[in-house]
């Protein structure tokens, strides 16, 4: 495939997901969030919040729906041992724009506890990666996300 073809190919829409894969693609959604809820090792409840308005907009699930995906991602990212489970689905059946959406969430379970450890930064280069969403890109969204969050906490990059 050549260089133009993959470009068109990348800005063409997908076609309809499977029936079996969307709900994969959703438990690696949630696992994903869940992962960045525990990268700096301390689970706060509003991070658990914020995965569930992520999880809760991105699919428009109801509360009862929402809550049963977490449990369902909970229990599948328990037993991961690699984030590349999740990143190769999302990296196949997903466009440029949900893989956007996903990295501004990721960076919203990040912001929600009041900072952004460094663990976490390195969580969300890893998955930008894997998922191919170049550096330049993530850092654009991390300013979205960081305006809609206030002011930063003292000793923290803007």
């Amino acid at each position: 495939m050549s260089f133009w073809e993959k470009i068109k190919a990348a800005l063409e829409p997908r076609t309809a997901v499977p029936e079996e894969v969307e709900h994969q693609l959703r438990l690696a959604t949630g696992a994903l969030l869940l992962e960045m809820c525990r990268a700096d090792f301390k689970v706060m409840q509003e991070e658990r919040q914020s995965i569930a308005e992520a999880i809760r907009g991105t699919f428009d699930l109801t509360t009862e729906e929402t809550l049963e995906l977490m449990r369902a991602a909970e229990t599948e990212s328990e037993c991961a041992v690699s984030l590349q489970i999740y990143t190769s689905l999302i990296s196949e059946y997903s466009t440029l724009g949900q893989k956007h959406s996903l990295i501004k969430d990721l960076w919203r379970v990040a912001y929600a506890d009041g900072e952004i450890h460094s663990l976490e930064e390195n969580l969300i280069a890893r998955i930008s990666a894997l998922i191919e969403v170049p550096p330049k890109t993530v850092e654009k969204l991390r300013l979205e996300i960081d305006g809609q969050q206030g002011p930063s906490p003292a000793g923290l990059p803007a």
